[in-house]
């Protein structure tokens, strides 16, 4: 990755881009599954698939679009889980992806200088860099686990990383 722009912007630029390449990764790994397969829960304290995704929407939502880009707040986080069935994977990726364009949005018109002021976010006083890193890390560590779940439903894995492979 390479940005023009200071320590800020960089940081901005970055994390735009992390969400991005974990949004594809996600689509990949989802797109292998049947609707069924993404709400299949492995026992009662597991989350499926789809209880990700939604998740991960309102996670974003309430934390960048809200937090960050300061329009009102309207998550039910408690109902991310609750739902068992109903929506296809088309429609929980299309209603991700539009997320991430527009969490991508509020990062691109914060004025960088506000990366260290604080704001009231899921009830706690939060700076807004620091916030906006733990989104970033919040996404990751939920894209791993949509990996993880579709691999040991598929028995297959991914090329991402097979130009590292010498054997490849």
């Amino acid at each position: 990755m390479k940005y023009e722009g200071g320590v800020n912007e960089t940081f901005i630029r970055a994390s735009q881009t992390f969400l991005k390449e974990f949004l594809i990764k996600i689509e990949e790994a989802v797109g292998k599954l049947s609707d069924e397969q993404i709400w299949h829960r492995s026992n009662d304290a597991s989350n499926s698939i789809g209880n990700l995704l939604l998740h991960l929407e309102g996670n974003v939502r309430q934390h960048i679009i809200s937090g960050v880009g300061q329009v009102p707040d309207t998550r039910n986080r408690p109902s991310e889980f609750a739902e068992k069935e109903g929506r296809s994977k088309e429609n929980l990726l299309a209603a991700l992806s539009r997320c991430v364009d527009e969490a991508c949005a509020a990062l691109d018109i914060i004025a960088r200088e506000a990366l260290l002021t604080t704001r009231v976010i899921q009830d706690k006083e939060v700076r807004l860099l620091d916030d906006i890193y733990h989104v970033v890390e919040h996404f990751s560590y939920h894209t791993g686990q949509i990996i993880w779940a579709a691999k040991a439903v598929t028995g297959k894995g991914f090329d991402w990383y097979k130009y590292l492979d010498p054997k490849a």
